[in-house]
């Protein structure tokens, strides 16, 4: 008959080979997913760095000169359009009075209307 020592020896070297077995495809899988990561972690690195060569090409100086002019009426400023602080706080006053007059529902509802019809 088999001892039970030989029994209890048999038991354990099929339990170690199957924890082993069951061990070595988790840690297969583990490395698959370390794989793929560091291919992500690449790929965001080569997208970051497209990213910032587009943006140093949409940001040159004589792109956006070319664009300003083709797109924008603008044109150097003229003394008329400078103003001093008391004239602002002049006109802060006559808005407030203004203000005042108006309900703020109204005031919300024209500027509703506002940004409907534009």
């Amino acid at each position: 008959m088999i001892r039970r020592s030989t029994l209890l020896s048999t038991l354990l070297a099929v339990s170690m080979g199957l924890a082993l077995f069951v061990v070595k495809y988790q840690v297969q899988d583990l490395e698959d997913t370390l794989i793929n990561i560091n291919r992500e972690i690449s790929d965001s690195r080569q997208a970051v760095h497209v990213l910032k060569a587009e943006w140093s090409h949409l940001n040159e100086p004589n792109r956006l000169r070319f664009l300003t002019t083709r797109h924008l009426d603008l044109g150097p400023l003229e003394n008329s359009q400078f103003t001093r602080a008391s004239d602002l706080s002049n006109q802060l006053t006559m808005r407030e009075k203004n203000e005042k007059r108006t309900p703020l529902d109204q005031k919300i509802k024209d500027e509703l209307k506002k940004d409907v019809s534009q």
